[in-house]
Formats: structure tokens, C-alpha cells, sequence
């Protein structure tokens, strides 16, 4: 079973449509955006750490140094008796407690300033043995002054150990925080080339989309328009109905006026088969005398064929070689005067020829139509008729005012549509009788009694 997924999809217009797609690549980019931040605040973050407890760590080390040396005056006053090692021991234990404060200072973590408390309470343990060592009159070989030594050397090896300890401490801290900058100089740039990646990935694809949604219901519009130009008007533009943007509601105008083309003018296939029907030769240029449409009578009267005739200038065939037996081609109108047409073979072919110029809505000119009856031989003389002695039921004032009725150019339009009386009257919702009225008063009014006249006029007037 298929599965219409046309429900599921969002009715939206092309700004929206691209709306959407902007605001999607802005938050992909905003993303990159927030890794990147996050990322630099996190690597600054860690070296701020790693700098802090690469100076504990320099700090610590260097108070285990000075509270190994801190031991060495004491030790050779034992030694020598020697009373400048007072002041060694001064300096030593000035440095160390200033080294002691600096640790003290920069460290921020409970366990470790416990620890350091502990360090710099042996420390003034350790000050106060030294200080009573120095005070000994007889120091060389001194029992108690050994005992008191072997108790500073047991304090400086515990305050090592805590030192130790905080070192392991401090390097292990440092160790993590690095560790956390590689992992994050390693994925970053990764999660950057994935994101980008999805933003190349998703342009191409909603782009491919969207213009193919576009661009396919345009391609259809002007494959139509130009159908419609070459006078087929029963095509319609194939829109997706899931789509409710501005080329759907375009696409249903543009279907709507075709329909409303084609319910109020003649195509172009069925104005030739009314000219198919026409015995005369029929012929319509534009104003600039280039043929446009010739019907059978003028391709059988004149040999040619039809391709050969259409886009040729209209002196193709009534000058031709004998351009001063011709009429001049810049006279307004004329009517059943004598002319020759000029066949393929060159052969002059003599014609009752009529001329005059259509005009649309707004009185401007818009091509010329030929009449030409093939006059028989016992017709050749060059009568050249007025409009005056013309046959009057024949001719119609095409350039005057349309002086059918609005119901009247109802019955023309379909009497040219070839139904009958009785399919007008249906069509129309009127009776029979009614028809036959209407068509008496037609051909009344246009001194006409053929559908040659019809013809005539509709094209005048843009019926057909």
C-alpha cells in the first residue's frame, strides 16, 4: 500500500522555505561558534591551573631544598664550634619561612593547607632545636646537642614526606588538566569538521531541493506559455500539491486564466479548421505584410506549401515579378477589386481580391487579412469593384463598431464553434426559435449570408 507522505509535509512559501534554511545554517554556525568559545575558555581555563600548580610545585620543591639545608648550620656547629654558623642559619631559615609563606599563599585546596600547617609547626619545632643547639658553650662532642640533632633530622625527614606528598598532589592535578587540554585540542577541531561537514552536506541537499522545487513548476510554466503561443490552450501546468508557496498559488492563477483563455477565444487548431472549411483564399499577415496564417484554398490555389508561405512577405505572391499590376500595399482597404495572385510556377492567377486591416481592443493595428476569389476565365477582365457596386450582402464595415448584442456575439462565437441550432439552444438555455432569431438578425446586421462573412468578422473583431 502506498503512502501519501504529502499530509506530513509543511505548507510554507518560498521565504519561509528559505528563511528556515538560513536560520539552520545560522545555528549550525552558532554552534562551531559555542565549541570554539567553549573550548578556548576551557583550554584557558586548565592552563590557569596548570600555571598555578606548576608554581606550588616549583614552590614546594624549593622549600624541601631549603629545609634540607636548614639542618647543615646546626649540624657543622656540633661539628666545629664555629659561631658563624648562627648567622648561616639566620639567612636559611629567613628563606624558608618566606618560601613557606609563598606556598602557603597560592595554595586554595583544605586537605593542602592542612598539610602546610602541619609542615610549619615542625618548622618552628625545628627552629627552637637549633636555637638551643646554638646556645651550647661546648658544642663539639656534646651528647645532648647529638640527641637534639638526631630529632631535627627525624622533623626534616617528616616535613619531606608531607612535602612529597603535595608535590604528588600538585603533579597529578597538573598531569589531569593536561591530559584535558589534549582531549580538547583533539576533539575540537573534530566536532568543527563534523559540524561543517553537516553544513555542506545540508546545503547541497536542501539546496538541490529547494531549487528543483523552484525552478521544475517554472520549466513547466514557460513549456506551457509556449505552447499556448503556438495556439494550444488545453495544457495545464502540473504543480505539487504539497506545496503552498508563491509558485503554487502563480501555477493555479496562471491554470485559471488558461481556462478562462480557452472558454472565451478560439485555439489556433480550431481557427484552421474553420479556414480549412472557407473556399476563398484566406491569408492574415502582420502589419509589416509577413504572413502569418494561410488556409488550404490559398496553398492549393498557389502551389506552395505552407512552410513555404508562412514568415515570407506578402509581395511573394501578389507582386512578384509584375509588381505594376498589383495594388498598392499601403491602401487602406479595398474590396472585391480585380487582382492576380502569383502562383510557384509563376503563373498569374486572376482573383476577386479583398483587403483590410485588423484592429484590437484599442483601435491599433494589429496585422492585415486577404480575401481572393479565383475568378474563372470568362471573368478575367479587370473590373475594378467599388464599395459602392459591390455586392453590399457580402461586405462587412469591419473597422466600425461591433453591432451585434452581447447574446448575439454568443451565437456567432458557437455558430463558428460549428453546432447547430439545437446545441446553441442548449448551450444557451434559449429555445430554437429564439436561435433561428438571433442568427436572421446576425446576418442582417453584418449583410452577410454565409459563414464566410462570420469569419470574416469574428477575425476583425477578435473572436477568433
Amino acid at each position: 500500500m502506498k503512502i501519501n507522505f504529502s499530509f506530513f509535509r509543511p505548507k510554507i512559501s518560498i521565504f519561509q522555505k528559505l528563511l528556515i534554511g538560513i536560520s539552520v545554517m545560522l545555528f549550525l554556525n552558532l554552534i562551531i561558534a559555542y565549541v570554539g568559545i567553549v573550548s578556548v575558555n576551557k583550554l584557558e581555563s586548565t592552563s590557569e591551573i596548570i600555571l598555578k600548580e606548576s608554581n606550588k610545585y616549583n614552590n614546594l620543591h624549593s622549600l624541601k631544598l631549603n629545609f634540607t639545608e636548614l639542618l647543615m648550620p646546626a649540624n657543622d656547629y656540633l661539628i666545629h664550634g664555629n659561631k658563624v654558623e648562627i648567622l648561616n642559619f639566620k639567612k636559611l631559615d629567613a628563606i624558608t619561612k618566606q618560601q613557606l609563606e609563598e606556598c602557603k599563599a597560592v595554595e586554595n585546596n583544605h586537605f593542602n593547607e592542612h598539610f602546610l600547617e602541619e609542615i610549619e609547626n615542625i618548622f618552628h619545632e625545628v627552629e627552637g632545636l637549633s636555637n638551643k643547639i646554638f646556645e651550647l658553650k661546648t658544642p663539639v662532642g656534646n651528647t645532648q646537642g647529638a640527641i637534639m640533632m638526631e630529632v631535627m633530622d627525624s622533623n626534616v625527614a617528616t616535613i619531606e614526606k608531607k612535602i612529597d606528598i603535595l608535590l604528588s598532589s600538585s603533579s597529578t592535578l597538573m598531569n589531569r588538566e593536561l591530559n584535558s587540554n589534549q582531549v580538547t585540542n583533539t576533539r575540537t577541531p573534530r566536532i568543527i569538521i563534523i559540524v561543517v561537514l553537516i553544513i555542506i552536506i545540508a546545503s547541497v541537499i536542501v539546496g538541490f531541493y529547494y531549487a528543483k522545487e523552484i525552478t521544475k513548476p517554472l520549466e513547466n510554466l514557460a513549456k506551457t506559455a509556449k505552447n499556448i503561443t503556438q495556439g494550444n490552450s488545453d495544457l495545464k501546468v502540473e504543480v505539487n500539491q504539497g506545496t503552498h508557496d508563491e509558485i503554487y498559488n502563480f501555477v493555479n492563477l496562471f491554470n485559471n486564466m488558461i481556462k478562462v483563455l480557452s472558454e472565451t477565444t478560439v485555439s489556433k487548431d480550431y481557427l484552421n479548421s474553420i479556414l480549412a472549411k472557407i473556399m476563398e483564399s484566406v491569408i492574415i499577415t502582420n502589419v509589416d505584410g509577413r504572413i502569418l496564417i494561410v488556409n488550404k484554398a490559398t496553398i492549393d490555389l498557389l502551389e506552395y506549401k505552407e512552410e513555404e508561405l508562412i514568415g515570407e512577405s506578402i509581395e511573394k505572391i501578389l507582386l512578384s515579378e509584375r509588381k505594376k499590376e498589383s495594388i498598392t500595399l499601403t491602401e487602406e482597404t479595398v474590396q472585391n477589386i480585380y487582382n492576380k495572385y502569383y502562383s510557384k510556377s509563376k503563373i498569374a492567377i486572376p482573383v476577386s481580391f479583398s483587403k483590410t486591416f485588423i484592429y484590437d481592443t484599442n483601435n491599433k493595428k494589429t496585422g492585415i487579412l486577404y480575401l481572393a476569389f479565383h475568378q474563372s476565365e470568362n471573368g478575367k477582365k479587370k473590373l475594378k469593384l467599388t464599395k459602392e457596386t459591390s455586392d453590399n450582402k457580402r461586405n462587412i464595415k469591419l473597422t466600425e463598431k461591433i453591432p451585434l448584442t452581447n447574446r448575439e456575439l454568443e451565437v456567432i462565437k458557437l455558430i463558428l464553434e460549428d453546432n447547430s441550432s439545437q446545441q446553441i439552444a442548449e448551450k444557451l438555455f434559449i429555445s430554437i426559435r429564439t436561435v433561428e432569431t438571433h442568427r436572421k438578425h446576425i446576418m442582417e446586421k453584418l449583410h452577410t449570408k454565409s459563414i464566410i462573412g462570420l469569419v470574416h468578422y469574428a477575425i476583425q473583431n477578435g473572436l477568433i
